[in-house]
């Protein structure tokens, strides 16, 4: 599942991560290399639009569409491609473009994870990052890319965005409802670390009630049990104290499988509603495998035809 940001002002979006679908939770169940089998490799495609937007937001309309790949295997860890294109109008009818491509690599024991992001706006690079991050004894220490070769070590337990996906499932699973997290995933600058504070609702009675989706769901999630599930992100490294409000927030119903029906995010003055509009899911690799070779797709592109077009969203 993802993590995303949007900047503040004039109703220009820019938009960083979604971390291993978003769902990215700490707390207290460290996933095992063995439910890391469960995790059901897939792509998975999303129609965004404008939900709600507080007066005063310059933001007149958004649409946008998101797609989210996970591919790999237990034996050699698991490859998270992400593009989301949206395009914003301000209430003056200017558009903006932005387009957020993000691509990380989780190792199968959790240890180490390598990342790369961009985000363009039009076509300026407006954001990037570049580098890994390694889990140590009791922190987490990180190597950004680039010519200042910049590191960087945050203290405590963090996990990183795969290891925060099993333990959301893990949490449900046991019937927890409520999981408070530390998270790394090398978004936006690759310096920042957040808090997660989950919310997983009473498991779904029927996990194929599509009310909210565009598509047939495929036959194979009927085994796999779903949750409605609600996290608030807190940026650490703001130096902001005290009470405050979440910087952001992702409603979705997850399956047990890691795929995510619906993809909902709230960034306070503004909502955006996601619909579950394409989904494919993928062989899984049994850990019976492992010491063969699994290719990893490097890239993912979104099914649009070159430039983002106005026609292409609505």
């Amino acid at each position: 599942m993802l993590k995303l940001r949007f900047g503040h002002g004039s109703g220009r979006l820019a938009l960083p991560a979604i971390a291993g679908s978003s769902l990215s939770l700490c707390f207290l169940l460290t996933p095992s290399i063995g439910n890391a089998a469960d995790l059901q490799p897939h792509r998975a495609v999303y129609d965004m639009r404008l939900s709600s937007a507080q007066s005063g937001a310059d933001i007149a309309d958004v649409n946008g569409r998101m797609v989210y790949e996970l591919s790999g295997s237990v034996c050699d860890g698991f490859n998270v491609d992400l593009r989301f294109v949206v395009m914003s109008i301000d209430e003056e009818g200017e558009e903006t473009v932005t387009d957020l491509r993000s691509s990380y690599f989780e190792a199968p024991d959790n240890s180490q994870l390598s990342f790369t992001y961009q985000t363009f706006i039009g076509d300026f690079l407006a954001e990037q990052a570049q580098g890994t991050a390694e889990h140590q004894s009791s922190k987490v220490d990180v190597d950004l890319g680039g010519p200042d070769g910049k590191s960087l070590s945050f203290d405590g337990s963090i996990m990183f965005p795969l290891q925060h996906l099993h333990s959301v499932i893990d949490g449900a699973t046991l019937g927890k409802h409520f999981m408070v997290s530390k998270l790394y995933d090398g978004s936006v600058t690759g310096e920042q670390l957040f808090e997660a504070t989950t919310v997983v609702g009473r498991k779904l009675a029927d996990p194929l009630d599509q009310r909210s989706d565009q598509i047939s769901l495929p036959k194979a999630l009927g085994t796999a049990d779903a949750w409605p599930v609600s996290i608030a992100y807190f940026n650490l490294s703001d130096g902001v104290r005290g009470e405050r409000a979440p910087d952001y927030q992702m409603h979705t119903v997850l399956h047990e499988n890691g795929v995510s029906r619906s993809m909902n995010l709230n960034y306070g003055v503004f909502e955006l509603e996601g619909a579950l509009v394409e989904l494919e899911l993928k062989p899984m690799i049994p850990a019976s495998t492992c010491g063969s070779s699994v290719a990893l797709e490097e890239e993912v592109s979104v099914p649009f035809d070159g430039r983002l077009k106005k026609e292409q969203l609505r």
